[in-house]
């Protein structure tokens, strides 16, 4: 009777075990067929692959989730009470929880380009604006398949483990404790990873060149608490050297000598400044920079008619680390967002912080919600506090999911631009028809990316006339440039410099002449070169460089989920922090350039890790 007790246990803890993994197995064959327009790429080999090579990491998950049934099997060694009620309430948890963890994966890859973590967790407190890139239809559907999914793995796990819970305590607890023991301490090896001194990790699994592939390896539910565990303790993070050759190598890529050969971009040291921050622009739907025809027909003559950088990245790929960068001057993270952490957010310098400290009336209109992401606890923070957004406009304006599309909030812009007669002024503006699910009119494209940007173009270009034939069009300067690119095509990699490509343009009347700059830079050198044309300190900026100093570097730093690419007018760096290794490498100056991306990385987490 006692060993059928034991055997049965034993059995139990098997069958938990391999469902959770088979389950997890054929979540990677759903995610496959879900994504087959990158999966179709790929040939049967590779799909074995991604199941082989996924599978330690699969254990590893499975292994947490069994240490709870684990713990009830031995409990009821000695005693059986409520343990039945107990495993059947945990397996209802951990269905849905599992459920949720998939399904919300499978979807957001096609926006987000990653794996589930926990980014996710920055837009949870806005749930409308998590599913407002997707139709109320799918949002249904979605929700449905969620239940289904819960029910069902609920129901697997019910049958084949909770209606067979042994209904007596053993009599042999002493011998049968010992058998336990060994295999919970057997369960450290699956769960690590194996007998090495490195433990599982999303790296683990990557196996291929092809990076969804690597992507599809990962088990999301693993992934989401992994991200967690690297969101908090920074000073740790990304250790590449010793602390000391970090911060020299550092400090060289940032030194530059003070210089009277800087170009005078402005005609006048306080022009009153419009902040058009564009919502999911990038360089391949200019022309000038060999991107898409007619997508943006009016850019492309603005281009000519301003100061045009034309070698800028983005640092990031979602809105709200977009926005640090631009008005912060504060380089993305690869595991997280600052904005999470409100202590630390506040202690960032700005453009609109110090522009407010020197005179200027300080404004920022967006026509969605900006709470989403804490957004609009930053700007506050940056002494703004005019602010204007979906909430102020009557709800007949509120056209699309995200809020009110750019042709009402450019008009509202325009008529706030000549309402003012306090100066000098900023005035800062998002964009926001060209963010998923790109409702707008216009239909002149069959992708509906490229007719969002062909929108809001149209709108910005209604605005510029205008604004031309203004009298505020002398002492201004309007500074146009993307909070990031556009993930376009889809098969386009997050880690690639083509996600990143971007641009920056200045405009107006208080503009000194056309010029284009050849220098590669990123978004958070608009800081440090805005403030030295006006003749400000922006020495808190301590990422920013003055991009038209002849002694500053050509370099641009931007994080991807677990990574960092490194460009300069001679060489790219693609460094993949799972792999633990480059996975691209080209130019002149390239292996330099990868040591300065590293000691840029973790000089960022040594400043975030000081920031009470």
């Amino acid at each position: 009777m006692n060993r059928q007790i034991l055997n049965t246990r034993i059995a139990l803890f098997i069958k938990t075990y391999l469902i959770f993994v088979l389950l997890f197995v054929i979540q990677k064959v759903v995610f496959l067929v879900f994504h087959w327009q990158q999966s179709s790429l790929t040939g049967a080999g590779d799909w074995f692959s991604v199941m082989w090579k996924g599978l330690p990491m699969d254990f590893s998950t499975g292994g947490y989730l069994v240490l709870i049934p684990l713990i009830i099997l031995v409990i009821s060694l000695f005693t059986v009470k409520h343990l039945k009620q107990i495993l059947n309430v945990y397996f209802m948890i951990v269905s849905a929880l599992v459920s949720i963890i998939f399904l919300s994966d499978v979807v957001l890859y096609s926006y987000w380009g990653f794996r589930i973590d926990s980014t996710v967790f920055a837009y949870i407190t806005s749930p409308a604006e998590v599913v407002a890139s997707i139709s109320i239809i799918e949002t249904i559907g979605i929700l449905l398949i969620m239940i289904l999914l819960s029910f069902g793995q609920y129901f697997i796990l019910r049958k084949l483990i909770v209606d067979r819970f042994p209904d007596e305590p053993s009599k042999s607890k002493v011998v049968q404790s010992v058998v336990f023991v060994i295999i919970m301490a057997l369960m450290i090896i699956p769960i690590r990873g194996g007998i090495s001194t490195a433990t599982m990790s999303p790296g683990s699994v990557y196996f291929s060149n092809n990076m969804f592939l690597n992507h599809a390896a990962i088990n999301p539910v693993f992934n989401i608490f992994y991200s967690l565990k690297l969101s908090t303790d920074f000073s740790k993070q990304y250790r590449f050297m010793d602390d000391k050759e970090a911060h020299d190598v550092f400090a060289d890529l940032m030194h530059y000598e003070p210089s009277d050969t800087i170009p005078q971009l402005l005609n006048t040291d306080r022009p009153n400044i419009v902040f058009i921050v564009l919502e999911s622009f990038g360089a391949k739907i200019l022309e000038p920079l060999g991107g898409e025809k007619g997508v943006a027909p009016n850019l492309n003559k603005l281009t000519e008619e301003g100061v045009f950088f034309r070698k800028m990245y983005a640092n990031s790929f979602r809105t709200d680390r977009g926005l640090v960068s631009v008005v912060g001057g504060y380089p993305a993270q690869p595991t997280m967002s600052i904005l999470k952490y409100f202590n630390k957010m506040q202690t960032l310098s700005s453009i609109p912080g110090s522009l407010v400290e020197n005179g200027y009336n300080g404004s920022f209109l967006y026509g969605g919600d900006l709470d989403f992401a804490q957004m609009q606890s930053f700007i506050i923070a940056q002494k703004v506090t005019d602010i204007t957004k979906d909430k102020d406009f009557p709800v007949s304006e509120r056209l699309t999911k995200w809020g009110v599309p750019d042709a009402l909030t450019f008009e509202r812009l325009a008529n706030d631009i000549q309402k003012e007669d306090e100066e000098p002024y900023l005035k800062m503006f998002l964009t926001l028809s060209s963010h998923e699910p790109f409702d707008v009119p216009t239909k002149r494209f069959e992708d509906d990316y490229l007719n969002s940007v062909y929108y809001t173009d149209s709108c910005l270009g209604i605005f510029m006339d205008n604004l031309k034939k203004s009298p505020k069009w002398d002492n201004t300067l309007v500074i146009l440039i993307p909070d990031h690119d556009m993930r376009y095509p889809k098969t386009l990699d997050h880690s690639s410099p083509d996600r990143h490509d971007v641009f920056m343009l200045w405009l107006g009347g208080a503009v000194k002449q056309p010029m284009i700059v050849d220098k590669a830079c990123s978004q958070v050198d608009l800081a440090a070169t805005l403030l030295s044309q006006m003749k400000l300190d922006y020495k808190d900026f301590t990422f920013s460089k003055d991009i038209m100093n002849p002694t500053s570097k050509s370099f641009a730093f931007y994080a991807f989920p677990n990574g960092f690419g490194m460009m300069s007018d001679t060489a790219k760096v693609v460094f993949d922090c799972e792999k633990g290794q480059s996975i691209m490498k080209e130019g002149s100056g390239a292996d330099l350039l990868e040591k300065q991306g590293k000691a840029y990385l973790q000089c960022l987490y040594d400043d975030i890790a000081k920031r009470k």
